[in-house]
């Protein structure tokens, strides 16, 4: 009896055992397929995100055929002539000569071409919109690369709804967190009430956020403050000749630069140290409000 009651006993636990691995390996499996389902989706989110930008290259020129240079990270047509992907910047620790697209980013890929959007630079690059063909039609890889957060923003040639699917993509890396966005990543916001944080990154392309704290106006210059001390404060100007074009995109979302005095904004640009930390706006892209506008 001894011997029948271990040999159950050994059975249920066999069977035990075993309905706890069939468990197991089905929980393996599900978690398995909803990865799966969450990859496919954050992929096709990606692609739907892509396509959002196509207002950028909606009626542009032929493009031209380029393949990707890993050496000097460019790209190269058969011509000789050498193109960069415009509206982008790949760090905000180096200077627009040194900033250049990641290798990893790109890879070993074909199908690219170039859609010119203006002269070459100093250094002999032409900005351009850098398209690809693939299983979801045309995209754009300055889009790809912003929603990966492999870039950030910085308007040369965008405006409207181009300019706006840009920022989206950057706006969701960010909250994300992914690529530059990455908790440890460097620093590539910067706030205008830290003055001293801008420190070393004259010449540099940064993003700038903060409050205006009061507006000024010269014959040529508008000046948007954002402390108390021009001397050592942080500083954004733009052309007064200028100032008609940024309300009209400012006013897209009911502002105008006039009602900036006290708002909380966020500028891109060139960083320049000319009485205190100072950013140049020559687009009205370079500027966006944070905040709502107030009800009346």
């Amino acid at each position: 009896m001894s011997s029948l009651r271990e040999s159950a006993a050994f059975l249920r636990e066999c069977h035990l055992r075993a309905r706890v691995r069939a468990g197991i390996w089905a929980a393996v499996a599900a978690s398995a397929m909803l990865l799966s389902s969450a990859a496919a989706s954050a992929e096709n989110s990606l692609y739907e995100r892509q396509a959002a930008a196509q207002p950028c290259i909606a009626g542009s020129s032929s493009p031209i055929p380029v393949r990707y240079d890993a050496q000097d990270r460019h790209f190269h047509a058969k011509s000789g002539v050498r193109f960069f992907a415009s509206e982008l910047r790949f760090g905000s620790g180096m200077s627009s000569a040194e900033d250049r697209a990641p290798s990893a980013s790109i890879g070993q890929r074909e199908d690219l071409e170039a859609v010119p959007l203006g002269p070459a630079n100093r250094w002999g690059l032409v900005p351009a919109w850098i398209v690809r063909s693939g299983a979801h039609g045309v995209s754009l890889l300055q889009a790809e690369l912003l929603g990966k957060g492999d870039a950030f923003y910085a308007p040369q040639h965008s405006n409207g709804l181009c300019a706006e699917a840009l920022r989206g993509l950057e706006r969701d890396a960010r909250r994300s967190e992914f690529g530059l966005w990455r908790a440890n990543a460097p620093q590539v916001v910067f706030s205008t009430n830290a003055p001293k944080t801008f420190e070393g990154m004259s010449g540099h392309y940064v993003i700038a956020r903060g409050r205006v704290v009061s507006l000024g106006k010269t014959r040529t210059t508008r000046y948007l403050n954002f402390g108390n001390y021009w001397k050592t404060d942080f500083t954004a100007t733009l052309k007064v000749s200028d100032e008609e074009a940024f309300n009209a995109t400012l006013a897209q979302t009911g502002w105008d630069v006039e009602a900036l005095k006290g708002r909380v904004v966020e500028l891109r640009g060139t960083l320049q140290e000319k009485d205190g930390p100072h950013i140049a706006l020559h687009l009205p892209e370079q500027l966006v409000v944070l905040e709502p506008v107030p009800l009346n």
